[in-house]
């Protein structure tokens, strides 16, 4: 309902309302010079877009704004529509939101001005009902205007997000797919960074009251948001709370990949695990577009091999794990290695503890926190473990030998070891995990996206 009618206007009221359609060409060309004075976007569109589509949406904006002077009522479905049916072809031809609103606000302030301008004092109670009622009408076109967008934007966004899908398969299947390439507006790179990725739980996951699922789902857009802000929108992923793969576009072909490279890797995962709250472990491998089918699952392997032999969060290659990867590998090698943690089978504490004392990156503190425990008992359980099994994860010379046990451990056994509640479930270990991420990687039974 209009806030507009005769009661509140005032005795030049029809006067106001000429003066306004008298004045709508030059206004028409007023706003369009002041249009492109003001918002620097309007500039750059073509001259027959201003003078045919633009000056076309001014023209009828004045008129319906007269209409609705005259008649008291906003504007009906088919105006509502008009502006609608606008506000969709400027998305599709990518005129951003704001400038497209914000032309609306500059056009009915232009107006109202001039309307002010040709008032005199007894004109008081029209001026302000008309201000009323532009507002009123402003709040209309504003609904009108965002509804259109949005729903081309949807569109648009789901258009590149299939074509962002097809381009991950086919590289994930080992195909070169330019078409899919130009279509998700993404021209394929000389290399690509594969990454996997185990992510830990946030610690509103675990919080009682808190919806885990809300939590974790807020994790993943953090992550999300991250990978599209470092890569400008460019990274390929799949990726779910607690992990995935990414395809991370290089300035280089993976033979060229040098420390610089690998720096930067680092300070990326870094911005990972803080826009995540939570612990990240990463594999990454350089690939060449090409051998992506190739390399994905050797860094899918990688980030279970890491997680399985409790290495701390942070950034692995195949040369840091060169010794567990080998020795994941059936044999008798694996076999013998796997042996030397079988003492503790009879004395779950003590590989809990081992794990967690090397995932906490030997801290004995943070290990006592995360088993809930107090640092003496860690301290003794791992006095404990040095005399069942000869090892001691305190003495450097003996840890490439824990690692390469704890992964020969648990790969060999088949069977994933939980970590106690206060430190989140295991992010990825066992022949178990390795199927799921390996299920992640080739894009079967996660949705694929692109960032």
């Amino acid at each position: 309902m209009s806030a507009y009618n005769t009661s509140q206007a005032g005795t030049n009221d029809e006067g106001l309302r000429e003066h306004l359609i008298g004045s709508a060409s030059r206004l028409e060309a007023e706003i369009l010079q002041r249009l492109t004075a003001e918002l620097p976007v309007y500039r750059k569109l073509p001259a027959e877009q201003l003078t045919g589509d633009v000056a076309r949406m001014i023209r009828r904006s004045i008129h319906d704004f007269v209409q609705a002077l005259r008649s008291g009522r906003m504007l009906g479905p088919e105006q509502l529509a008009l502006l609608t049916s606008s506000a969709t072809r400027r998305a599709e031809e990518g005129l951003p939101a704001e400038a497209i609103v914000s032309a609306y606000f500059l056009g009915a302030r232009l107006c109202f001005d001039d309307i002010a301008a040709a008032a005199g004092p007894e004109d008081l109670p029209t001026v302000t009902a008309m201000y009323s009622l532009l507002l009123e009408y402003l709040q209309h076109v504003t609904t009108a205007v965002t509804t259109g967008y949005l729903q081309q934007m949807q569109i648009t966004v789901g258009e590149r997000h299939g074509a962002r899908q097809l381009l991950l398969t086919s590289l994930l299947q080992g195909r070169i797919d330019e078409e899919a390439a130009r279509e998700a507006g993404l021209p394929l790179p000389p290399g690509y960074l594969v990454l996997a990725l185990a992510v830990g739980p946030h610690a509103d996951e675990h919080t009682p009251g808190v919806d885990t699922n809300a939590a974790a789902m807020r994790k993943l857009r953090r992550l999300r948001t991250e990978l599209a802000l470092h890569s400008r929108g460019a990274a390929l992923s799949s990726l779910t709370p607690d992990g995935g793969l990414i395809l991370l576009p290089s300035d280089t072909d993976s033979i060229e990949y040098g420390p610089a490279h690998w720096d930067d890797a680092r300070r990326f995962l870094t911005r990972l695990q803080r826009a995540a709250g939570a612990t990240v472990l990463a594999a990454a491998v350089p690939a060449l577009p090409g051998d992506v089918a190739e390399m994905s699952p050797v860094a899918t392997e990688l980030v279970d091999i890491a997680t399985a032999s409790a290495r701390p969060p942070g950034l692995y290659r195949l040369e840091d794990l060169a010794l567990e990867y080998q020795l994941s590998r059936p044999g008798p090698a694996r076999a013998h290695v796997a042996r030397l943690l079988d003492p503790l089978n009879a004395y779950p504490d003590l590989l809990l503890t081992l794990t967690a004392f090397l995932r906490h990156g030997l801290d004995r503190r943070a290990t006592a926190e995360a088993l809930n425990v107090h640092p003496n008992t860690v301290l003794y359980r791992l006095r404990k473990i040095v005399g069942l099994t000869g090892l001691d994860a305190a003495n450097p010379a003996d840890l490439p030998t824990l690692h390469a046990a704890l992964t020969c451990h648990i790969i060999g056994s088949g069977t994933a070891r939980p970590l106690p509640k206060s430190e989140g479930k295991p992010l990825a270990s066992g022949a178990g995990s390795r199927r799921t991420l390996a299920s992640r990687a080739s894009g079967k039974g996660a949705r694929l996206e692109g960032c």
